[in-house]
């Protein structure tokens, strides 16, 4: 029997959490050392540790020091950019909207245990984080400090004075709430569904003004080789991409003609492909996105057999796909790649 490897966090997310308990006067050896973990695990920015344990040493600090908000606190005070790469590919990203779909494709790098989602709904628009792999009760001071974190990230991309429409977590209401809407600058629910920005239907196509169009490329082709490097999917999810893969030859692939290929209901597949925080939407689209790579580098497709590769009725509507992916055109991709 194989033991399951547990999922994982870059140390970059720890960033400031020493100081933050030396600041209310205690050691950090003093919170580390009984849950087994050595101070310089988390000096190391090019380092991992289990997302459990992360999460265990932000509640332990919560207690220790007697700050109930302490994720909350570290996260409203963390820059974003000091997560690295993937903040670097989103703060670049050209829209909002784009930015939240390289949050899903590549929080993984970051944060193996997390997954984002959009939510339209009838009247806002739902933008969901969620841990995997941890009872609520035991990641509630994980949820805050990401959810003050993504705050941050948004205040860099479209103005320090944006805040969302409501903010919401799914653990139960703390004693005090005041901080949380202090820090949100928002009505703050608890008990919820899933853990939540609540933001306007238009926010995702709000514009990015200091998105890089050159350095953006550059990054997502960055994380995309980090992405093949990381351990296989879940199996199910292997073989959701391998099955609309298949598919995508004989145009556009369907929830259902995908499902039945797998032997399963469309129903389950979709809850399946939920507990990784995607839609069968987003799927195809990340799945032709990592095929479109693929086909680009060989130059003997041309851009019309890449087009039809990948299920699309007109080359237009390929390169509009593209550009959304990678902030270019392919014909321009392909021209850089061949320098290289």
């Amino acid at each position: 029997m194989t033991t399951r490897r547990r999922p994982v966090i870059s140390v970059t997310a720890a960033t400031g959490l020493l100081e933050a308990i030396e600041a209310a006067r205690h050691d950090p050896d003093e919170i580390l050392g009984p849950l087994g973990l050595k101070r310089e695990v988390f000096l190391d920015p090019h380092g991992f540790v289990a997302v459990a344990d992360f999460a265990q040493v932000l509640e332990e600090a919560a207690r220790v020091t007697g700050d109930d908000g302490f994720g909350l606190h570290l996260g409203e005070h963390f820059h974003p950019k000091d997560l690295g790469p993937v903040a670097y590919v989103v703060l670049n990203s050209p829209t909002v909207g784009v930015a939240l779909e390289n949050v899903a494709r590549y929080l993984r790098v970051h944060n193996e245990a997390a997954s984002v989602s959009v939510v339209r709904g009838p009247r806002w628009t739902y933008l969901r984080h969620q841990l995997s792999d941890l009872p609520v009760d035991r990641r509630r001071q994980h949820e805050e400090l990401s959810l003050a974190v993504a705050l941050g990230m948004f205040r860099v991309m479209v103005g320090t004075a944006w805040v969302p429409v409501e903010v919401q977590f799914e653990h139960a209401a703390p004693l005090k709430t005041s901080e949380h809407t202090r820090v949100f600058g928002a009505p703050v629910t608890f008990g919820s569904l899933t853990n939540a920005f609540v933001v306007e239907h238009d926010f995702c196509d709000r514009q990015v003004p200091t998105a890089d169009a050159r350095l953006y490329p550059i990054l997502t082709t960055y994380l995309d080789r980090i992405l093949e490097e990381l351990p296989p999917e879940d199996h199910v999810l292997a073989s959701a991409r391998r099955t609309i893969a298949e598919a995508m030859r004989h145009g556009p692939p369907s929830l259902a003609r995908v499902a039945e290929k797998m032997a399963m209901g469309a129903r389950t597949l979709q809850r399946r492909l939920a507990t990784y925080g995607l839609d069968f939407t987003a799927l195809v689209d990340d799945t032709r996105r990592r095929f479109s790579l693929r086909y680009l580098d060989d130059p003997s497709n041309t851009l019309t057999e890449v087009a039809y590769l990948l299920g699309y009725s007109e080359v237009s509507a390929f390169n509009r796909a593209f550009k959304r992916w990678t902030g270019s055109a392919p014909s321009d991709y392909r021209r850089t790649r061949a320098r290289r």
